[in-house]
């Protein structure tokens, strides 16, 4: 359940065949999970749809909590992380991010973090990159996601020409609106609730 003071607004998109695929790298600008405690990351994971164990060990290579890179993925994830997965990664940059890599000991180590995020009490951040987004996205969006408002109309705002044609119906708490109005219409909801049928 999410925290009272940001109930989510709904907005359901009815789209072409395989839209929500088409709409996967939004699943890149990040979405919200609410918790209510600390949570490690696999426990996170294997409550969302298209993750499982064999998944996580096999697919997913490199982690990333508050831009650093994680190995473990019982690592405890608190309110107002980012998590960033990634499948694996070309040349020695994904040598060295992969997890439990043995290049691991080239990464640079921070004297000290100062995690840039402020409003996210009660929440993680998830972005999900290249193949993790590709394979996990469609079911995440059928499901339904929950995003910020702006990082919508901003994916709605660059990516229109690619998305829109796609999208069939658009309808905000189960009202019509115009596709060309619709990143203005949800760039002033704290949270929406995306979900996508395809």
């Amino acid at each position: 359940m999410t925290p009272e003071h940001a109930l989510p607004v709904t907005l359901t998109l009815n789209t072409a065949r395989d839209g929500a695929a088409k709409a996967a790298t939004l699943l890149q600008r990040g979405f919200v999970l609410p918790i209510t405690s600390t949570i490690s990351i696999a426990e996170l994971l294997m409550d969302l749809p298209g993750f499982n164990e064999e998944y996580i060990r096999d697919r997913v290579q490199t982690i990333f909590v508050n831009g650093l890179a994680e190995d473990n993925t019982s690592r405890e994830l608190v309110p107002g992380d980012t998590l960033a997965l990634s499948a694996a990664m070309p040349g020695l940059a994904g040598a060295i991010f992969r997890r439990g890599g043995q290049h691991a000991s080239l990464r640079t180590r921070p004297v000290a973090v100062t995690y840039y995020e402020t409003d996210q009490s009660g929440y993680i951040t998830l972005k999900l990159f290249n193949m993790i987004a590709t394979e996990t996205g469609p079911r995440l969006l059928q499901a339904g996601i929950l995003i910020k408002g702006k990082t919508l109309a901003r994916f709605l705002d660059r990516q229109g020409e690619r998305i829109l044609p796609v999208i069939k119906r658009a309808e905000v708490e189960g009202i019509p609106v115009e596709l060309n109005k619709l990143a203005v219409e949800v760039a002033d909801n704290k949270l929406i609730f995306l979900k996508i049928h395809d």
